[in-house]
């Protein structure tokens, strides 16, 4: 272990656990993939994991959701445009499709945009990712109705992160999934030091959903308007083109100051510890312990 230290901010899925049992996957993972890229006698940092899993309420959509389909009903106007938007982002509508039924299980669809949207990602992407894909997608939106419906909890969410970061001291932070809409609000609003000032100096995001301007614009961020971080912040995006989440693609082409590089999860291509094993987060990681930020060619 070096006296770096590294704060990892998790995704969704994540009320089952706690920060010390992330932690302990993280630093497990991130050692593996130093060791096996960088060398068996390279030094890892030590990763911080802030837990906010039980952070938003308990109820529809809740964090560790199997089966979204059946709170479907419950469902706000403005939530279910939300999702029904980010899915047809991920995978446009055919012109001249014929409506899909059953994708949700018994009829009728409470949704007919949100059952042929899952009904075009499960042609695309096999059985299945639609419905695994919307349980993702609520729980990010989560994040954006803790904003404004749920006082406080959004900025819960933001002051366990910030906390962890400013008591370790750490210049780099590693966000996966939600994490990486998280971080990028923080980014945004503020919340961090920057590089310049001896703070945070590089951010690894991996299997991030930025790409989908519906959550885009849930962060006040126009569609015509580029990703940046604060100048002094390096951005090093990693993506399975396999991983659902991301919708196949990078980050460049809405943030021009991201290197993005794809790598290949195999049969988990969302799963936070393996983005954590690959090659150019270790490289990344490594390079940042010994010689300050240097990004992987993409």
């Amino acid at each position: 272990m070096s006296d770096l230290h590294v704060v990892g901010v998790h995704g969704i899925r994540q009320r089952d656990t706690n920060s010390l049992k992330l932690a302990e996957d993280w630093n497990l993972a991130l050692a593996e993939g130093i060791s096996l890229h960088c060398g068996p006698t390279s030094s890892t940092p030590s990763v911080i994991t802030p837990y906010y899993g039980d952070v938003f309420p308990k109820g529809r959509f809740q964090l560790g959701d199997e089966d979204p389909s059946e709170e479907l009903a419950e469902t706000d106007e403005e939530q279910l445009e939300l999702l029904a938007q980010a899915l047809e982002a991920h995978t446009p509508p055919v012109p001249g499709e014929r409506p899909a039924a059953g994708t949700l299980g018994a009829p009728p669809p409470v949704s007919p945009r949100i059952t042929a949207a899952l009904a075009r990602i499960d042609r695309r992407c096999g059985p299945g990712v639609g419905k695994a894909l919307l349980s993702r997608v609520s729980e990010v939106y989560g994040y954006f109705s803790a904003k404004t419906k749920y006082d406080g909890m959004a900025e819960t969410v933001r002051d366990r992160v910030r906390e962890a970061v400013e008591r370790s001291g750490a210049t780099l932070i590693i966000a996966h999934s939600l994490g990486s809409v998280i971080v990028y609000d923080m980014f945004r609003r503020g919340r961090f030091p920057s590089g310049a000032d001896g703070g945070v100096s590089m951010l690894i995001t991996c299997g991030s959903p930025l790409a989908w301007l519906p959550l885009r614009r849930e962060l006040g961020v126009r569609a015509s308007d580029e990703l940046q971080l604060p100048s002094g912040v390096r951005w090093l995006n990693v993506f399975d083109p396999n991983d659902p989440v991301t919708a196949g693609v990078g980050l460049a082409a809405i943030a021009p100051g991201v290197t993005d590089v794809a790598v290949d999860n195999q049969d988990d291509p969302h799963a936070a510890g393996r983005y954590l094993e690959q090659q150019p987060v270790a490289a990344a990681v490594h390079s940042h312990m010994t010689r300050g930020p240097v990004l992987p060619k993409s």
